[in-house]
């Protein structure tokens, strides 16, 4: 896979960007796969429409991609470049953990975040771009944290996108020559928490993840239910413990 990187001083959103150029093209390339990097977003996206923060210093980027999956696969996409990610991280010698679903941690405090969007076609993802937000050297809150502030081996940016890269690269290849169960059983591994506090219903109740599908739900175990509960990207939150 071959990226070519389309870099921007200041943009509204880098997946905003990202679907227009996708509108300008008949057909991208199946060999190469365009990359957004902008220095800094006025509308960044985050999940379930949130804003992004997008501070001077931080990394902003979108990856088009056009995975072979069916629409009901499409959250594997966030699945395996978060897993990917925080693989590729690890090797400069951070300390990268997961959270279900699409975040970057380093001890319990957030680097990063994942937002994948995908345009369906007779069921299948005919495009997906995968928006990445990674603190770098930019002022974070408390509870956040900046990679460029960590001893890494990571000395600027452009090191910072190519890893990334090399990241999201590993978690679509391995996914797709090997399947997602190894990724899986990986990610949950790499989870920061496993226990899961949350209010339904009007009742506090405390769990724990037991697995995550191939199709990106999430699995938890209540305390005093012997039943798994399941739960859907889009209706669930882990929240930060």
């Amino acid at each position: 896979m071959s990226f070519q990187i389309i870099r921007y001083e200041e943009i509204d959103s880098t997946n905003s960007e990202a679907w227009r150029l996708i509108d300008r093209l008949d057909r991208l390339e199946a060999q190469s796969s365009a990359v957004i990097v902008a220095k800094r977003q006025t509308k960044g996206r985050g999940q379930r429409g949130n804003s992004w923060q997008s501070d001077l210093g931080g990394l902003f980027m979108s990856v088009i991609l056009q995975p072979n999956l069916t629409a009901v696969n499409a959250h594997q996409i966030t699945l395996w470049s978060a897993w990917g990610i925080a693989k590729a991280l690890n090797e400069t010698g951070a300390n990268v953990k997961l959270k279900w679903l699409n975040d970057l941690l380093i001890d319990r405090r957030k680097l990063g975040g994942i937002l994948t969007e995908t345009r369906i076609e007779a069921g299948k993802v005919l495009y997906a771009v995968v928006g990445i937000g990674i603190n770098w050297t930019n002022e974070v809150p408390e509870d956040a944290i900046a990679l460029g502030e960590l001893p890494t081996t990571l000395s600027n940016m452009d090191e910072l996108i190519e890893v990334v890269l090399k990241g999201i690269q590993l978690g679509q290849t391995r996914s797709e020559n090997e399947g997602m169960m190894s990724i899986l059983a990986e990610y949950l591994e790499l989870l920061s928490d496993k226990n899961v506090r949350q209010t339904i219903n009007g009742r506090e109740l405390q769990g724990k993840i037991i697995d995550i599908r191939p199709t990106g739900e999430l699995v938890v175990r209540w305390e005093g239910n012997s039943q798994e509960a399941i739960y859907q990207p889009q209706n669930f939150s882990v929240g930060y413990q």
